[in-house]
């Protein structure tokens, strides 16, 4: 187990560099992208009533640089009226409309000023970008997104997460307390971003605790849906803190985590369910996994479990009991490629013991060009019982999986 989880690590590590090469070009035009944003949100900040308490924006029709002028002439009676300089590195941010000013110049003094005022660290990181001095971009955006709730900063700084420099300048804003890196996690899919690339990061929050459970979990989900099942299988690893078995949980003496490589059971409304599975405690046996069959069709998947083999063999193996199951051709549990859903095996079938515990086993072997990640889950032997309806009960225990040589 601890040479699976091995292989695994180092596997997440060997892809994530390759990507990182695969993107590192696009990087450049998200870049380029990320700063023609950033200019654009500056030059329509009027329009779209962005900044409030401007001056600058109270009358559009007025020309820029006698607006730069009043605003000149208003700091030389008052040098402290921070408003007054944020106006005016607004208006200097504009091309072309301030003739005789220096926008880094009035910028550096707003900032002096009002260091803490958000339009003042948006213009920063504009600045930065423009520049790209990604360490200093980061900082404003990471600011602006922690203090402010910032969505186009954390956007942004999702966009970045490809750059080398940027990525290491995130990393060390990875601290206890912070929270700024749940918003970009988010918003990657909106930054058009794969979440594998904000692994380094996660990584480091993790033992930081930098992360609430709904997001790992929702990064889990993400990276399996993107079809990243080595990572997403190190960073449940990482998360439970402990190496684990090839099948999770086969003892069903745990409550289900939901998002990871636990048992997963579809959420159906009562009314319409065709099979209700939940954990329950039975004598001798404690926790097991019950299924009660209605009767209704089934249309969803009952229960299921991703699990991450490495070796081409396994031994499935496990225990079940049924009460009153009225199905001709019994139940199976099916194994299945998780990236194109062909089946690898499936046990025999299973059908009513009249409330006597049997074993099953099934020996099966993993196709070349499966993928690592192999579906686990219960359904009815012959499809068509599942549009017909089932009714009875079948109770599941000690599910085991081991490597055969």
């Amino acid at each position: 187990m601890n040479r699976q989880n091995t292989i695994a690590s180092r596997l997440l590590l060997a892809g994530f560099r390759v990507r990182l090469l695969v993107w590192a070009v696009l990087t450049v035009v998200m870049v380029a992208l990320a700063s023609l944003a950033w200019t654009r949100n500056l030059e329509r900040a009027c329009t779209l009533k962005q900044w409030p308490v401007l001056p600058a924006c109270a009358d559009q029709t007025a020309d820029a640089p006698l607006q730069v002028q009043s605003l000149r002439t208003r700091i030389a009676g008052n040098p402290g009226d921070s408003e007054a300089w944020i106006a005016l590195a607004v208006l200097t941010s504009l091309p072309n409309q301030h003739p005789g000013v220096d926008h880094d110049t009035v910028l550096d003094m707003a900032t002096r000023l009002a260091g803490k005022d958000y339009r003042v660290q948006r213009m920063q990181a504009a600045r930065a970008i423009q520049r790209k001095l990604w360490p200093q971009t980061v900082d404003w955006l990471v600011r602006l997104v922690q203090d402010s709730h910032d969505g186009p900063a954390a956007v942004t700084l999702a966009s970045l997460v490809r750059e080398p420099q940027a990525l290491a300048a995130m990393q060390t804003h990875i601290k206890p307390g912070a929270h700024w890196l749940k918003p970009v996690i988010q918003v990657m899919p909106q930054a058009g971003v794969p979440v594998v690339f904000a692994m380094p990061l996660v990584v480091k929050a993790l033992p930081q605790q930098g992360l609430p459970p709904d997001m790992t979990q929702e990064l889990l989900r993400q990276l399996k849906a993107q079809g990243q099942w080595l990572e997403a299988h190190a960073l449940w690893t990482a998360w439970l803190g402990h190496p684990v078995d090839l099948l999770f949980n086969g003892d069903f003496e745990q409550g289900f985590i939901e998002g990871g490589f636990d048992w997963e059971v579809s959420p159906v409304p009562v009314s319409k369910a065709g099979a209700l599975a939940r954990q329950v405690v039975l004598t001798q046996h404690s926790g097991v996994l019950q299924v009660q069959f209605t009767g209704r069709p089934i249309t969803v998947q009952v229960v299921r479990q991703h699990l991450m083999l490495l070796h081409p063999r396994y031994t499935l193996s496990g225990q079940f009991m049924t009460s009153k199951l009225r199905v001709n051709d019994g139940l199976a549990w099916s194994l299945q490629c998780a990236g194109n859903g062909r089946e690898i095996a499936r046990t025999p079938a299973l059908k009513d013991t009249n409330r006597q515990w049997r074993d099953f086993k099934v020996d099966f072997e993993v196709p070349a060009g499966c993928g690592p990640a192999v579906t686990l889950q219960l359904q009815t032997f012959a499809p068509y019982e599942a549009v017909a309806g089932v009714r009875g009960q079948a109770s599941f225990d000690d599910f085991k999986l081991e490597a055969r040589p």
